[in-house]
């Protein structure tokens, strides 16, 4: 194996990352064209806003980024829209608890390449760069980890999940495990209206480091079980009051070692 600790985190080459770009398990979006979106994996047809219903988006580039997205509630929009300033709007109608939740990497099944096995997957990541324009509005806008299970309308009724949320402005983590009530942490640390923060979570081990702007965060003693299939997910939910938009304006997702080889600083 070469030694990729000369190259910078972040850098793409060959040498990191050509295997799993061929096996599509990294991806990366900036925020400056609209995903292709479809309904369902088979037929390809318009997108749907009935919750529940599967649709699938893939993006541009070198890297795509892919994976599926699925309403919370009705939604008369049916897919994000591109802002040509702020980046990419997930947060569709913005009527009180809709919403929709994103799986990066692929369907939601064992055909993500992104599905991780807890304990024999190489560590993974997520990394999402978010600006939401009034925080009061989200109810949830929580970025991780999740088991791989069917999507649920209530974000505390997955069986098993590691992420960092921003509830109307606060940001703390959420976790669950086997079922069990929702561990929450405090308050970690503020999200003001119009802040662009990023966020990223690495699933190293049976544990996910959350870190909010680089910054590591506090979270609630939390392992997945040994052999649970975890997937990166987006879970979005719009409050009742000052609706205000999400933007995603960076997105990436792989192997931390196409990163970060040597795992420093995780």
């Amino acid at each position: 194996m070469i030694s990729t600790r000369a190259i910078p985190d972040g850098a793409i080459n060959s040498a990191k990352v050509f295997t799993d770009l061929k096996k599509g398990v990294y991806g990366a979006y900036y925020g400056d064209h609209n995903p292709l979106c479809a309904t369902s994996l088979t037929s390809y047809g318009a997108p749907t806003g009935t919750a529940g219903d599967i649709n699938t988006f893939i993006t541009c580039g070198p890297f795509p980024a892919k994976g599926i997205y699925i309403p919370k509630g009705t939604q008369t929009l049916l897919a994000p829209l591109l802002d040509a300033t702020y980046g990419l709007d997930i947060s569709q109608d913005q009527t009180d608890n809709d919403g929709v939740e994103y799986i990066f990497g692929g369907a939601l099944n064992a055909l993500n390449p992104m599905a991780h096995t807890v304990g024999t997957t190489p560590d993974s990541f997520l990394r999402v760069k978010l600006k939401i324009v009034d925080v009061s509005g989200t109810d949830d806008c929580a970025v991780g980890f999740r088991k791989l299970e069917s999507s649920q309308t209530n974000f505390d009724d997955y069986d098993e999940l590691s992420s960092v949320n921003v509830i109307s402005g606060n940001v703390k983590t959420e976790t669950i495990l086997n079922g069990g009530a929702t561990a929450t942490s405090g308050v970690l640390t503020t999200w003001a209206d119009n802040a662009v923060k990023e966020i990223k979570c690495v699933l190293k081990g049976r544990k996910v480091y959350s870190y909010l702007n680089g910054v590591k965060l506090a979270t609630p003693a939390h392992q997945f079980d040994v052999g649970e299939v975890v997937v990166p997910f987006l879970f979005f939910l719009q409050a009742t009051t000052s609706p205000g938009k999400v933007f995603v304006q960076e997105l990436e997702y792989g192997r931390l070692q196409d990163i970060d080889s040597e795992g420093a600083g995780y």
